[in-house]
């Protein structure tokens, strides 16, 4: 027997979030400008998230030919931007500017710096990347 569509229901991060309606309603305008939306393609910035989230497959992308010269660029960004600030060279400028324009890059940049932000925040209250606690 059926009971219809269900409803997922809402991670634990939603929750938190939901305890300030001012800061949920923050959260949902940047997660449908820049996280889910934006100029810059979703997959690049989930790329991005993997890499944050630190997923094994996604450590070795320099030497790697699973990925186009753009992703490498939008990783060695995340890199820069997440462990690395002094890597902001003229050569990662000139690299960068050679796939994004700076629409581009300030988006990714504040993807990037949200999303780890995010992923630390999460951390501290024993909940994942996902939102979801820890199994």
């Amino acid at each position: 027997m059926s009971t219809g569509p269900r409803i997922e229901p809402a991670g634990a991060a939603e929750a938190l979030r939901a305890r300030l309606p001012e800061l949920y309603g923050a959260y949902d305008e940047t997660r449908a400008t820049v996280l889910e939306g934006g100029i810059v393609e979703r997959g690049l910035k989930e790329l991005c998230a993997r890499y944050l989230a630190e997923d094994e497959e996604l450590m070795d992308f320099e030497s790697s030919d699973r990925f186009d010269e753009r992703e490498r660029a939008a990783l060695r960004w995340t890199h820069t931007i997440a462990w690395s600030t002094d890597d902001a060279d003229d050569d990662l400028w000139a690299q960068l500017h050679a796939h994004f324009n700076e629409p581009e890059l300030v988006e990714l940049g504040y993807f990037v710096a949200f999303t780890l932000g995010q992923q630390h925040w999460l951390a501290t209250l024993g909940l994942g990347p996902d939102g979801r606690p820890r199994s």
